[in-house]
C-alpha cells in the first residue's frame, strides 16, 4: 500500500470514529458554518494532491508535491482579509483555496487544476510551472523554488513604507498595510 493510502485511510477511520483532539482553550468556538468551510478547504486541498498523482500518472499533469501537512493554513486565511497580501509558502494550497471562499468570483479548484497541467490558461503562471497566487487574492505568484517568497515579502514591506510616505496612484495595498 502506498503512502497516500495509507494516510488516507487512516484519516477516514479517525473521521468515522469521531477521534478528535479535545479543545483546552477557554476561547470563543467557531461557529458551525466556519469550522465547515474551513474543513471544506483543508479536504479541497487533500484531494487536489491525490488528483495531481492521478493526472501525473495519465500523462495530464506535471507536478505532484502536495499541500499535506498543511491544511491548518485554511485558518490563517480565515482570520487575515482577502485584501491582505500573502506571501505563502509553495504547499499552502488550503490557504488559498480558503481566501478564494471570501471573494467572489474566485473557481480555485479550476485554477490549480489548470496549474497541475501547467495550461496556458492557468491564470498566474500561464502554463510555465505549477503556481500558487492569485492576483484578485492579494497572493503573489510561489513557485516551489524553496524561500523565495521571503524577498518578496521584503520588498513588499520596504514598499509599504515607502508608500506610507509617498502614497502612489498605483498602490493596491490598503493603508492600513
Amino acid at each position: 500500500m502506498d503512502r497516500v493510502a495509507i494516510v488516507h485511510e487512516n484519516f477516514l477511520r479517525r473521521v468515522a470514529a469521531g477521534d478528535f483532539p479535545v479543545s483546552t482553550s477557554d476561547k470563543k468556538a467557531l461557529d458551525r458554518a466556519a469550522l465547515e468551510q474551513l474543513y471544506r478547504a483543508q479536504v479541497l486541498s487533500r484531494a487536489l494532491d491525490l488528483q495531481s498523482r492521478v493526472m501525473q500518472k495519465e500523462g495530464q499533469g506535471f507536478y505532484t508535491i502536495g499541500s499535506s501537512g498543511h491544511e491548518g493554513m485554511a485558518a490563517v486565511a480565515a482570520a487575515l482579509r482577502v485584501d491582505d497580501i500573502a506571501f505563502l509558502h509553495y504547499r499552502d494550497a488550503a490557504f488559498q483555496i480558503a481566501r478564494a471562499d471570501q471573494a467572489e468570483g474566485q473557481d480555485m479548484l479550476r485554477d490549480m487544476l489548470l496549474s497541475f497541467a501547467c495550461s496556458a490558461d492557468d491564470p498566474i503562471s500561464g502554463g510555465r510551472h505549477k503556481v500558487l497566487g492569485s492576483r484578485p487574492l492579494m497572493i503573489p505568484p510561489q513557485t516551489s523554488t524553496i524561500a523565495s517568497h521571503l524577498p518578496k515579502a521584503v520588498g513588499a514591506a520596504h514598499s509599504i513604507g515607502m508608500a506610507r510616505r509617498n502614497r502612489p496612484e498605483h498602490a493596491i495595498l490598503p493603508r492600513d498595510a
